[in-house]
């Protein structure tokens, strides 16, 4: 009996070592299956000639080209040389519309970061630029693939400037500035010469602080003193033709259209345009009547080289496209404006208009209204709204299709007061 059941334990045990055998010999088949399988993937890509291998990487969109780069070293070099940038903004351009990549919109700044709405992705994304030397910088323009920065206190900019591509990491430090600091600022990047100009305005009132002169025109409307611009294929700043004496600027950014910086300035019941070509270094001067009642104008680029005004009438939010006509008889050019847009009424909290009436005693009018939408252009047809009470929320208008895209609530609310309002377009390509 005894034995009977020791042979019966034995058996169980061999078969269970036979069942233990075979399970091993399964795991090791498939693992043997699976390398042979990566082998093969690598073989494939190994045997790839690399002007193969560049040509269907640089089809990707350009956040799956930085997450290539941690595939293998080759790749990594690969992806960070001079030809595959141009290869990749080649083929980027040549894609179709859906595909082409959309800008981000920088909203506020400080610290070398910077909170920009992704249309791409619809997220918010903060961003820090630590190669950059100084910690406390500022975004304050955006041309292509490139952003300024530097320092901004009020209504003035500091020329201590330093141009970074965020993507490469690159950045240069520009010369010095003549003039310690500037009422009026703007970038343009030329993609025919891979090149591009800064150009500084200062208003005709000076002071003097710390030693150093500067130009001032907060709260007026002032003539032009000095005008300069740095090209970034001479690395010189250069003196640019002053405007006649009877130009007035106001404190609106500048805006490039068409080889254009334009101005803004209002005098009821007119709109003015003033806009120097830094090509020819010439300037122009369109005015228009203003619609009635027309509140908190911003002027900003569309793609195309369409301009659009931005404002307020009786509290709605409308947006008008500037029409540039040109006069055969005189030669001269007209401006008028074409009603495009009416924003959506519905708008949440932070974006409707609020009349206060309680700061009429701090000299304010019984209707000031302590509420507007900040406008950003952008070179895709894509205008951004964002509220100058509030940062968290976003509308983004397409004016080629008409339609209105609301952002999600902004989850980060970083501790970035600086308003930026400018587009960035993420490229390889673009350096400084």
């Amino acid at each position: 009996m005894v034995s009977s059941i020791c042979c019966r334990r034995g058996q169980d045990d061999e078969r269970g070592r036979a069942a233990k055998r075979e399970d091993e010999e399964e795991e090791d088949q498939v693992e043997d299956e699976e390398q042979q399988k990566e082998e093969e993937g690598t073989s494939i890509w190994g045997g790839l000639p690399d002007q193969l291998v560049e040509r269907v990487l640089a089809f990707l969109p350009l956040k799956d080209v930085i997450r290539m780069r941690c595939v293998c070293k080759k790749w990594s070099e690969d992806t960070r040389s001079t030809s595959f940038a141009k290869l990749h903004a080649m083929f980027s351009c040549s894609s179709s519309r859906e595909q082409q990549q959309k800008p981000w919109f920088i909203v506020c700044t400080g610290k070398r970061r910077f909170l920009s709405y992704d249309v791409n992705s619809c997220s918010w994304k903060l961003l820090s630029v630590s190669c950059l030397p100084d910690p406390d910088l500022q975004v304050l323009a955006s041309s292509r693939g490139l952003l300024c920065y530097g320092f901004r206190w009020g209504e003035l900019t500091s020329t201590d400037l330093y141009v970074c591509n965020p993507v490469t990491k690159k950045w240069e430090h520009l010369p010095p500035h003549p003039e310690q600091m500037v009422d009026h600022f703007g970038m343009a990047y030329d993609e025919t010469t891979s090149a591009y100009k800064i150009l500084t305005m200062n208003a005709a009132a000076s002071s003097s602080v710390g030693g150093g002169a500067f130009s001032s025109s907060i709260g007026g409307r002032n003539s032009i003193r000095d005008v300069r611009v740095y090209d970034s294929r001479t690395k010189k700043w250069t003196p640019g033709v002053l405007p006649k004496p009877s130009m007035h600027f106001g404190k609106s950014p500048m805006v490039f259209c068409n080889g254009w910086f334009f101005l803004m300035d209002r005098m009821r019941p007119f709109c003015e345009l003033f806009a120097y070509n830094i090509e020819q270094c010439v300037w122009k001067e369109l005015q228009t009547v203003s619609p009635r009642y027309f509140e908190y104008p911003s002027l900003v680029e569309c793609g195309g080289g369409r301009l659009f005004m931005i404002g307020i009438v009786k509290d709605c939010h409308r947006i008008w496209e500037v029409v540039i006509n040109n006069q055969e008889e005189d030669c001269r050019e007209t401006m008028k404006l074409v009603l495009y847009e009416t924003l959506p009424s519905q708008f949440p909290n932070e974006f409707k208009v609020r009349r206060v009436s309680s700061l009429v005693g701090a000299g304010r009018c019984p209707n000031y209204n302590p509420f507007r939408l900040n406008a950003i252009g952008s070179s895709n047809n894509l205008i951004c709204f964002t509220s100058n009470i509030d940062y968290s929320w976003a509308l983004v208008y397409n004016t080629e299709l008409r339609t209105f895209h609301w952002s999600s609530k902004d989850p980060i609310h970083p501790s970035l007061s600086d308003y930026a309002g400018v587009s960035f377009q993420p490229c390889l390509a673009a350096s400084p």
